[in-house]
Formats: C-alpha cells, sequence, structure tokens
C-alpha cells in the first residue's frame, strides 16, 4: 500500500483490495467535496492530520460526513494493523485483506473507546486497536480449531444448533435435534478436567447407549419430522457416528463464519446520506458459547480480580486515594472536588482516568500472570468497563475516612 500524503486523500479514499493485495485508493465524491470545502474555508489550509483528524473526532455526532470521513483516515492504519497481525497467526487461514474486513467493521467501536486527552493520536490508537480486534477474533477461530468435534456439540446451545442446521439450508430438524439430545444425554464429561476443549470421541458403548436411546425416542417422532435420509427405522452406532460428525462440521461452520468483503466504499458516492453503520454485533455465536463455559472458574476469578483491586487500592499514595474517596464515597462533583483541592475541574478527571488505568494495569499484570491471559484480551476490556462501577460498590460498602 501506498500511503497517501495529501490531506483531502486522506480523508476521502477508500482502501480497494484484488484478491488478497491492496488495489488502489478509491474517492468518495462526497466526502472529498465535504472535506475540500472545509480547508477552502480554513485561514491554514496546511494543518497536520491530526489536526484534522481530532477536528472530525469532535464534530463525529453533529456534522452529517465526519463519520464518513474518519472511516476514510483510518484506512491506512487499519491495513497495517492487518499486515502486521496476519502474518503471525500461522495456525489460522487469514489473509492481510481479510484482517482488513475482520477490523474495519470495528470503527465506531474504536471512535467510542478513543480519548484524545491521554495524549495518543487517533492513528496510533486505531492502530493498536484495530489489532486488538484482529487478534481477538483470530484466537477465537483458532480456539474453534482446536477445539474437538465432541466440545462443540456439547457446548453448542438448542438454539444454535437449530440456526446452524438452517444456515446449512436443512428444513426438517427433528431426527437431528434429537441425535445430538441423545449425544448430550449420554457423554458427559469430566467435570474434574480444567478444560473440555479436547473431549474424545464417545466410546464404542457410549456409541451404542446413544444408538438405542434414538431409536427408543425416534419412535415418538411424527414422519414429517424425520428426514428422508433416517426415515424412522432403527439406527446403528457407524451410520450414528457419521451424522455426529455432520453435525460437528455443521457446527463448527456455523461459529466460524466466512468473513464477509467490506472492499466496496461504505458510502453512496453519490448521495448525501449518512453513513451506514457496518458496526456488527459484539455477539457471536462463538463468543456466547465461550462465555457459557466455566462459570464456576470465572466466578473464581472475579473474586480473585477483587482481592487485586483492593490490594491496588491499598498502595495508591495519599493523594490519589483521598481523591477516590471524595468522588465515589462522598459523592462529590468533579466541580466541586476541583474548589476543594484548589484544582480545575479537567485535571480531577484526568487524575481519575489515570487511577482507573492503574488499577486496570493491576489486573492486566494479574491476569498475564495468573491465567496467562494478554493484555489486549477482550476479558480486560470488559474489566475495564466495570472498574468504574467497582470503585462505586467498593467505597459505598467500606467507606474509608480522607488522609489529612
Amino acid at each position: 500500500m501506498h500511503p497517501r500524503t495529501d490531506t483531502l486523500a486522506m480523508f476521502s479514499t477508500f482502501a480497494t483490495f484484488a484478491g488478497e493485495r491492496f488495489d488502489t485508493w478509491r474517492s468518495s465524491p462526497p466526502l472529498a467535496r465535504s472535506m475540500q470545502k472545509v480547508l477552502l474555508q480554513s485561514n491554514v489550509p496546511d494543518k497536520s492530520e491530526q489536526f484534522w483528524a481530532l477536528y472530525w473526532f469532535r464534530l463525529r455526532h453533529e456534522h452529517p460526513n465526519a463519520p464518513g470521513l474518519l472511516w476514510a483516515y483510518l484506512q491506512e492504519p487499519c491495513f497495517w494493523a492487518a499486515e502486521n497481525i496476519t502474518r503471525r497467526f500461522t495456525t489460522v487461514q487469514c489473509s492481510p485483506a481479510d484482517g482488513f474486513q475482520i477490523a474495519i467493521a470495528n470503527v465506531n467501536r474504536i471512535l467510542n473507546g478513543y480519548d484524545p486527552d491521554f495524549g495518543c493520536s487517533l492513528k496510533a490508537y486505531a492502530h493498536i486497536a484495530f489489532g486488538f480486534c484482529i487478534r481477538d477474533q483470530l484466537l477465537q477461530q483458532q480456539d474453534i480449531n482446536f477445539s474437538s468435534d465432541w466440545w462443540l456439540l456439547r457446548r453448542v446451545s438448542q438454539t444454535q444448533l437449530t440456526q446452524a442446521l438452517l444456515t446449512a439450508g436443512f428444513v426438517q430438524l427433528g431426527a437431528y435435534i434429537l441425535i445430538w439430545q441423545c449425544f448430550k444425554a449420554i457423554c458427559i464429561p469430566d467435570l474434574s478436567r480444567s478444560t473440555a476443549r479436547g473431549l474424545p470421541p464417545p466410546s464404542q458403548q457410549q456409541f451404542e447407549a446413544i444408538a438405542k436411546r434414538y431409536n427408543q425416542m425416534c419412535q415418538g417422532l411424527s414422519p414429517e419430522l424425520a428426514t428422508v435420509d433416517m426415515g424412522t427405522q432403527d439406527v446403528d452406532t457407524q451410520w450414528l457416528a457419521m451424522e455426529l460428525s455432520k453435525l460437528a462440521t455443521i457446527v463448527r461452520n456455523y461459529l466460524n463464519p466466512t468473513v464477509v468483503s467490506l472492499n466496496q466504499p461504505q458510502y453512496d458516492d453519490h448521495s448525501g446520506e449518512e453513513p451506514v453503520n457496518m458496526l456488527a454485533s459484539d455477539s457471536t455465536p462463538m463468543a456466547e458459547l465461550v462465555a457459557s463455559e466455566d462459570n464456576g472458574q470465572q466466578q473464581q476469578w472475579m473474586q480473585q480480580i477483587n482481592q487485586v483491586l483492593k490490594a491496588a487500592i491499598a498502595d495508591l499514595d495519599a493523594p490519589s486515594h483521598n481523591l477516590l474517596v471524595l468522588y465515589y464515597q462522598q459523592k462529590l462533583t468533579q466541580t466541586d472536588i476541583a474548589h476543594q483541592l484548589h484544582s480545575q475541574q479537567y485535571q480531577v478527571s484526568r487524575k481519575l482516568r489515570r487511577i482507573r488505568q492503574q488499577l486496570l494495569l493491576k489486573v492486566a499484570t494479574w491476569g498475564k500472570e495468573t491465567l496467562h491471559i494478554s493484555p489486549e484480551s477482550a476479558i480486560l476490556g470488559n474489566v475495564s468497563e466495570v472498574i468504574h462501577e467497582w470503585l462505586q460498590d467498593h467505597y459505598s460498602l467500606e467507606p474509608p475516612e480522607v488522609s489529612e
């Protein structure tokens, strides 16, 4: 990819691909006209790209073309993040073009998470954030690749299985659902294991028990619920193993869908309408599946995180500790705190954010050392979002005194 050096091009062109390679920059006339108009009206048209990125970032909820201009601007950091991350994942088939499609759908989320007060440029922040998005998606795909068919069948819900079958083109689902139900009733994993990802296939004895259970229950199925291939005749273990493997393949394909191309510009070249929100749902089938696993272990982790945060609070210096007490325990506003400390409101706001970042760093360090969780994991991202609520609960339950 050749970088864009012209300010107008930076905010009005989109990357297009030929196969797996970058092809060219394609201009969006409405965005180009909008950017050109502002450049001409500006007293200093040669201002830096950082200035214009921040300018449009602050107007993203007010100016109809601001989101599109930012989407265009972030094409380059998205591409280079995809280029860097995808080449490190040898266990997952994902080209830089695929990685670009995964990441670019998260632009809105990245814009919502960016805070210019931390001193990082939007492009630098986006490059890192895009990398996290791609890495999390590839780790999820890798998780699916390394999970056994039998683990997937154990963990998938009936709703997900139904959707997987419908997505694969099946119409009559009754017998397939029944096979799966029989499998789950017979093949119960050893709960003492730390993970079921490597769940082995059923034994011959288990296959026989599944077949027996299926044959007994199949008698209650109406003929229209049975598939053409199955009918209502008794089944043997060999046929049953083939059908369960087929179901596992269907589930795996459903949990790990093919990346949909977003190469075309996300904005209509001929209309002045606002850009379409391409941000996908935070919840994917595999994410829901993994989230439901090992609830007891997750509860234990949250208890440990609670202890980590309490220890981190105890390690804070006196000014930081007092600031948290004033804000979370005494419920003072940032303006009131600023008056009391002879400071400015924005300084109080920044200090509070820095303290929360310190706490998150403590959790990230603990997660890396104890659970081997990478600092960019979505798990830690979720912790970051709830630290504010945790502080509210902590100081309401155990209100400490302010140091003199």
